[in-house]
């Protein structure tokens, strides 16, 4: 049986969410399947797997970059109410192919908004002509002098992709030799790429649901902990209700009229200054630091989903610790007995409430080995 029949369905509400196998999707689908609607997600991770959890349909779907993805979607789309992308790929995959379906898909991305979010490099030389702080950076050439790199920007450097997600295409270097072979391997994996200042100090993150650039839900923190170390996703936050930080994240928001979930990356300098790092405009990966924080996102996104727009509350709980679970597990600090005994608690509390079921499980490591093998380190 074809995907696009095992999957199909009726309902007055119905959702697909597209993604490429990230664990926020989890909590995505919960919260809209707690909401009344007819979820179904969808994996371009190229394989023919499906499973049922509860009355959430996960399955399978032709790679992005493939021709199928898109007539699969075509079939499918008969069935549903709503599609979600929830990854940058899927979104600029949509965004050129124009289908005649795009009515549904949401949140709906204007030209500008795709010119500026497509690729990060242009994004941030935009923050900055309009007089946001960011890092100074120069865009790599073929011909690019990279002592003269080395001179103007000092060491450390970051090397950055213009797209890329969970910090995999982002690479610090500490040295002209390593600068030369990372920039090298940046050329193998082709697209735009930046040589960027490093800026000491704690990098932090606003994010939350909005309506029009303007804020409906927020949450802000620091990142104490990530992993890879100083470029991978946070595994361990704080949350920080700042002023200054809270302003600088929700300038950028309306600055680009956004709707939906987004966060936005910055770096607090010595004396207190944010600079813009890079903007996602998605639902992010360290989602479960806002749920225990009290921000409810998932709710208000529901009504507007459904058409409502609901009453703006920004609180949330300053000072509070959040690491998240499972990903913490994959750094060597929580490889131990007492590594084991938080992860238990995790896997019992609210973090873990999809992952207490096995055959889920084994469905959802499959799916995240699929979208590993696909993958093109840096």
């Amino acid at each position: 049986m074809s995907t696009a029949v095992a999957i199909r369905r009726e309902h007055a509400h119905s959702v697909l969410l597209v993604d490429e196998g990230w664990s926020q999707t989890l909590s995505l689908a919960s919260a809209l399947e707690d909401a009344g609607f007819a979820v179904t997600v969808l994996t371009a991770d190229g394989g023919h797997t499906s499973y049922r959890r509860r009355s959430v349909q996960w399955a399978s779907a032709p790679a992005i970059a493939s021709a199928q993805f898109l007539s699969n979607l075509d079939r499918l789309m008969t069935s549903f109410d709503h599609v979600l992308p929830l990854t940058e790929a899927v979104m600029w995959r949509l965004a050129d192919a124009r289908p005649t379906w795009v009515d549904r898909i949401f949140p709906r991305i204007d030209e500008r908004q795709t010119e500026l979010l497509r690729d990060k490099h242009v994004l941030v030389e935009h923050l900055a002509a309009r007089g946001f702080a960011v890092p100074r950076h120069v865009r790599l050439t073929p011909a690019i002098d990279l002592d003269a790199v080395v001179r103007g920007l000092g060491l450390p450097l970051v090397l950055k992709g213009a797209t890329g997600a969970a910090g995999s295409r982002v690479r610090i270097v500490d040295s002209r030799w390593a600068l030369a072979a990372a920039v090298e391997r940046a050329r193998a994996l082709g697209g735009a790429w930046i040589a960027q200042e490093y800026v000491p100090g704690p990098t932090c993150l606003v994010g939350g649901l909005f309506h029009a650039g303007e804020p409906l839900r927020l949450y802000a923190a620091e990142k104490l902990e990530q992993h890879p170390p100083r470029t991978g996703p946070a595994i361990r936050l704080r949350s920080d209700d700042h002023a200054a930080l809270l302003d600088a994240g929700v300038r950028v928001f309306r600055e680009l009229r956004w709707t939906g979930f987004a966060s936005a990356d910055l770096i607090r300098r010595a004396d207190g200054r944010h600079l813009v790092l890079e903007v996602n405009p998605r639902l992010w990966g360290s989602i479960a630091g806002a749920t225990a924080a009290g921000v409810d996102l998932f709710a208000p996104f529901a009504e507007l989903l459904a058409g409502r727009v609901p009453v703006p509350d920004l609180a949330f709980a300053p000072d509070l610790d959040c690491r998240i679970f499972p990903r913490y597990l994959l750094s060597p600090r929580y490889r131990s007995a007492r590594g084991a005994v938080r992860a238990v608690r995790d896997l019992l509390g609210e973090q873990g409430r999809e992952l207490r079921h096995p055959g889920f499980v084994r469905y959802l490591l499959g799916r995240l080995y699929r979208m590993r093998r696909r993958a093109r380190p840096f």
